[in-house]
């Protein structure tokens, strides 16, 4: 059995940066808590080397030179632990996230079994390689470590930098030279194994078992196995995400669209890079932007948030085309109060897949159809642009405005459908005012666009009323009637061919009951 595992060192720095490319290479300070008790969490190495630790006072620290410095944030740190997990994904399914040492420690290691992996990826030297490319990918610094077992493949990770890979049966005599506390005992354990002069985990390790048990008990003999590189374990495997997330605490609240915009961009190519990572897209995207309330005295407040939702037509991947959604719909719907967090969800589906035809027309691209739709509908209104769709009900005209999707082409689909329409009514927009001779309260004669036609048959009425309980109801009397072809300017787009004698065309015409006045509707094709 082999695994692998990727440590973060400096996590709550690097779940940062990864976000603020511009950090790279600077000074970082995290810190923890509300002033006068603001305390450093975290550090990378270029603080350090100013003489900055963790624990000191923000006096103490800012003392030490010039750096920049940041809050701790909880929601970066749990998706940076996310972004660190779809790294281990890519090289098997059966991943683990490291175990945590103490209240304060942080979700910094992934462990991964990679056993037969090698069939696919390599050896493990390749696998640790492109364990660490992947990572620096998404914004880690890592360390890469392969053991035998979870455990040595952890120690060996926090304990040495860059790629590690310990041969079989060689952990105890690779991890012996490395500190106690690197694999996170309990503080009294530690303390006492000092006492005894014993502070690396060869030194641990050299103790007989027994004398071990006798004295620390079965606690310590788990302890023991540990610094052996013995202890062998299964992984308790971590459920795939059912969607993705990546969030920012700003330092500052912004109100300026572009500037929010800045901020946005960066969180939409770390989604869409995880995305890729899995060979996923996704066709839904919702963004929460807290807002800063009003009364800054108020203690006990609710956080005002700002939530929009895109749902897109297609499967999309491309961080660009997903900010120019992002850009439209948050100019269309701006929010109400400068943003103090921003909180972007991507719901995964599979990847759009296109097979083009040869004789098939080149239909536009969805992604630059939606964008143009987002910008119609930014100028006519919202709910204003889409594809009609008919409403279940008997009201004449009765549609909805439904979201126009770009449905792909294939050659079954230019076939004949089963049901092929047998007839269609031509509607006149507007309809034609008419005059109707009435026999036995039957159409008997049409007068309309100047000429009077005969009714050669009819059919009907066919009665149908609705909305009496709003402020728009309707009421009608509809007849279909045959008779000789009204040759107005609707039809003479639907004309076939001119013909000597006088043809005879099928007529909608209803009697417009709130009005008393006739119509003709259309023509039957």
């Amino acid at each position: 059995m082999a695994f692998a595992c990727i440590f973060v060192p400096d996590f709550s720095v690097q779940a940062v940066v990864r976000l603020d490319p511009d950090l790279r290479g600077k000074p970082v300070v995290v810190y923890q808590g509300a002033p006068p008790l603001t305390r450093v969490f975290g550090t990378n190495s270029a603080a350090r080397e100013l003489g900055v630790e963790v624990g000191m006072t923000k006096l103490q620290a800012e003392a030490c030179g010039v750096m920049e410095w940041r809050w701790r944030s909880p929601s970066q740190e749990a998706t940076a632990q996310a972004a660190l997990l779809d790294c281990a994904w890519t090289v098997s399914p059966r991943i683990e996230q490291g175990p945590k040492r103490a209240e304060e420690s942080l979700p910094d290691t992934v462990v991964l079994d990679i056993t037969g992996c090698e069939k696919l990826f390599g050896s493990p030297e390749k696998i640790a390689s492109d364990l660490k490319r992947v990572a620096a990918e998404v914004g880690f610094e890592t360390h890469v470590a392969i053991a035998g077992n979870p455990e040595a493949a952890i120690c060996a990770a926090r304990g040495f930098s860059g790629i590690t890979v310990i041969p079989e049966e060689k952990e105890a005599e690779i991890l012996g030279q490395l500190p106690l506390s690197l694999m996170g005992p309990p503080s009294e354990l530690l303390e006492t194994l000092h006492r005894w002069g014993v502070h690396t985990c060869g030194e641990f390790a050299a103790l007989p078992e027994i004398a071990v048990i006798e004295r620390l008990g079965q606690e310590g003999k788990r302890w023991h196995q540990l610094a052996r590189g013995s202890d062998l374990r299964s992984l308790i495997p971590q459920d795939f995400p059912s969607q993705f997330e990546e969030s920012m605490d700003l330092d500052f609240p912004v109100d300026l669209l572009d500037s929010l915009l800045f901020v946005v961009n960066r969180l939409l190519e770390q989604l869409c890079l995880r995305l890729r990572m899995h060979v996923l897209a996704t066709n839904e995207l919702k963004i929460t932007l807290t807002l800063q309330p009003g009364d800054s005295r108020a203690k006990d407040r609710e956080l005002l948030q700002h939530i929009r939702t895109l749902r897109l037509p297609v499967p999309v991947k491309e961080a660009k085309f997903l900010l120019k959604l992002l850009q439209l719909d948050l100019q269309a719907h701006p929010p109400g109060a400068p943003v103090t967090k921003i909180h972007i969800v991507a719901v995964p589906t599979r990847s759009r897949t296109r097979q083009l035809g040869l004789f098939l027309p080149l239909s536009p691209e969805p992604e630059a159809l939606e964008i143009t739709l987002s910008r119609i509908e930014n100028t006519v209104g919202e709910g204003r642009v889409g594809a009609p769709v008919l409403v279940d009900s008997h009201r004449p005209g009765a549609f909805q405005q439904d979201r126009f999707i770009l449905r792909e082409t294939s050659g079954e689909s230019t076939k004949a459908t089963e049901h092929p329409v047998r007839a269609a009514l031509r509607i006149f927009r507007p309809p034609l005012p008419a005059k109707v001779e009435l026999n036995e309260k039957r159409p008997r004669a049409i007068v309309c666009e100047g000429a009077r036609k005969t009714v050669l048959a009819h059919a009907g009425p066919f009665r149908s009323k609705g909305g009496w309980w709003s402020e728009s109801p309707w009421a009608r009397d509809e007849w279909d009637v045959l008779i000789p072809s009204l040759r107005s300017k609707y039809e003479s787009a639907f004309a076939i061919s001119p013909s000597k004698k006088e043809e005879t065309a099928l007529y909608r015409i209803y009697l417009d009951l709130r009005s008393n006045c006739w119509f003709v509707e259309g023509i039957y094709d």
